[in-house]
């Protein structure tokens, strides 16, 4: 019966937990596809997502217009035209996600040739992307397989239109080839050449490249916008009695000029207040060529001159094509394409201005705070070496002498106070040695300047260093393993002072103790290890200490990426330790 109870709350409890893992599992599902669909527009900034949108909606309504202007039969197509319209609108979708994906939209807008798509300024930007956002990886490669898969596939796709066009329209063979060849350059090779070789990021005469493709975007628009309405007003008797096609090449011609606008901001203003006659205001470049001489303008004689003359043929416009509300028309013209235009620019001219003369101003400012930074450096420096030559060479000189002196007065009576003297002169005058070279870098004016570097000791110069020590009577066993090796001076001078502290400790704290020094070099590492036992007894000297050597050792050895560590043993004595990789040395 107990069993039984028991079991019960055990199934249902199975059960449930069951249950919750089939909804977790659902649940992770769902957030896994949900992850995925935002991992397409993921790190991908606001602008991008525009451009794709503008090019994918242009590409797709333009490849789609020009299939209506041939007449059925005259290209490649298997399925019926509307369906043809429609994956053409559908290929041209996919350029939403051509920098996610540039392969795979490259091959699908490729692959939808064969079904009659006609996608040709598609083609170009998916090829453009393909060579642009293929990654590092075996980028050439995939781009040089999928691009000459490609242009190949579009060969065959023209050469079977022209075969359909040519007897309609009496293309001859030469031009049949001209044309192979300008469709081959336009559509594959011309965009991978492009996206192979990314702009700077200081492209041409502008300052970034998105200011470059704002005014690439307007060239692109005022060319095509008014040859289709200028056409019919020329129809219709206007245009000052000019032909279509020169008019048409005006406009386009005043269109490009656009692109100049920042180099050449004057010229693009006259440009545009000649052309203006020939195009309807609306869709002149005066507004924007205005508003570039006011921002990117030499002077406001300048600006005033060229407003003065674009006001004036404007006026004059507005009375030779007799508005029927002239006044009102002409001041809605000159408020909309002069005075706006020209206070908007002189506005952000002037802030620009205020902008750079601020960053200069703040430029100049830090450099200042770090040469006053500096020179507070060096008089820092220059105190604490004339302190330290005052006070540090004064008195180890005056213990070179007194060493001196108990080394001439002892002679041959007492041993033991020649060698004693002898010894303690010997290690003054190096003291001194290696004080004068760390005076000569604190003296120096500028961190740059050239000085002769000190000569720092190295692993090789331990044994003289054990010596010197065992001299004092102290017990030293010192163990070199390994085939030394050429170590660098900042490695080397940081192991031996190392040592040097090592033996300072112990004979600072544990006067009389043995002491052991260990030298290791290993095949990639060295190790250096000192450690005395327990003191035998009160220190004899009470020499005076900074607690700052075995901070400072941590840090030097952690600069070189080794490790370091010291601390009491359990006996009672005390070791310090340290292990520097050879890697990349």
């Amino acid at each position: 019966m107990t069993l039984e109870k028991s079991s019960a709350p055990f199934t249902e409890s199975a059960e449930e937990s069951s249950s919750r893992s089939v909804n977790s599992a659902e649940v992770s599902a769902g957030d896994d596809l949900r992850g995925r669909v935002r991992a397409l527009f993921r790190a991908r900034p606001w602008y991008a997502v525009v451009v794709d949108a503008v090019l994918a909606l242009g590409c797709g309504l333009a490849d789609r217009e020009a299939r209506t202007g041939f007449a059925p039969g005259e290209i490649y197509s298997p399925l019926p035209p509307s369906l043809s319209g429609w994956l053409t609108l559908a290929v041209a979708g996919l350029l939403l996600v051509r920098r996610r994906f540039p392969v795979v939209v490259a091959a699908a807008v490729t692959g939808g040739l064969l079904l009659g798509t006609g996608s040709v300024l598609t083609l170009s930007v998916a090829y453009y992307s393909l060579a642009r956002h293929g990654g590092p990886v075996r980028r050439i490669r995939t781009v040089v397989v999928t691009a000459s898969l490609g242009l190949v596939t579009v060969l065959a796709v023209a050469v079977t239109h022209l075969h359909r066009l040519a007897p309609r329209h009496g293309l001859t063979a030469s031009y049949q080839g001209v044309l192979l060849l300008v469709v081959a350059l336009a559509a594959v090779v011309l965009p991978v050449l492009a996206g192979l070789r990314p702009l700077g990021r200081h492209p041409g005469w502008w300052e970034t490249r998105r200011a470059m493709l704002f005014d690439v975007s307007l060239v692109v628009l005022f060319p095509l916008a008014n040859p289709a309405v200028l056409l019919v007003d020329v129809v219709h008797g206007g245009s000052l009695g000019l032909p279509a096609p020169v008019v048409a090449a005006l406009a386009v011609l005043g269109g490009l000029t656009v692109v100049l606008r920042r180099r050449y901001p004057a010229g693009v203003a006259v440009a545009s207040i000649v052309l203006l006659p020939l195009v309807l205001p609306p869709l002149s470049a005066l507004p924007v060529s205005l508003y570039t001489v006011a921002k990117y303008g030499r002077s406001r004689r300048q600006l005033l001159t060229i407003s003065g003359a674009a006001a004036a043929v404007l006026l004059a416009w507005a009375y030779l094509v007799d508005l029927p509300v002239v006044l009102p028309m002409a001041m809605f013209l000159l408020v909309s394409m002069i005075v706006v235009p020209v206070l908007l620019g002189m506005y952000r001219g002037t802030k620009q201005s205020l902008l750079v003369n601020l960053r200069e101003r703040a430029e100049r400012l830090e450099r200042e705070q770090h040469l006053k930074e500096a020179q507070a450096r060096m008089q820092e420096r220059a105190r604490i070496a004339r302190e330290m030559h005052d006070v540090v060479s004064h008195r180890v000189s005056l213990m070179v002498v007194h060493a001196g002196a108990l080394e001439a007065g002892a002679g041959g009576d007492n041993e033991v106070a020649r060698k004693t003297g002898a010894l303690i002169g010997q290690m003054g005058r190096q003291a001194l040695n290696e004080l004068r070279d760390v005076l000569n870098v604190l003296r120096m004016d500028h961190p740059d300047e050239q000085t002769p570097e000190p000569s720092l000791p190295t692993l090789d110069d331990v044994p003289t260093l054990v010596e010197e020590s065992r001299s004092t009577g102290a017990r030293i066993d010192l163990d070199i393993t390994g085939t030394p090796r050429d170590l660098d001076a900042d490695l080397g001078g940081a192991l031996y002072r190392l040592v040097q502290e090592g033996l300072t400790n112990a004979c600072k704290h544990a006067a009389g103790a043995p002491v052991r020094v260990e030298v290791r070099h290993l095949t990639d590492t060295v190790r250096v290890r000192v450690e005395n036992d327990a003191p035998q007894g009160p220190p004899g000297t009470e020499l005076p200490s900074g607690g700052r050597g075995l901070v400072g050792l941590g840090e030097r050895v952690s600069t070189l990426g080794g490790s370091f560590t010291s601390g009491a043993l359990p006996g009672g004595g005390f070791a310090i330790e340290a292990t520097v990789p050879l890697a990349g040395r």
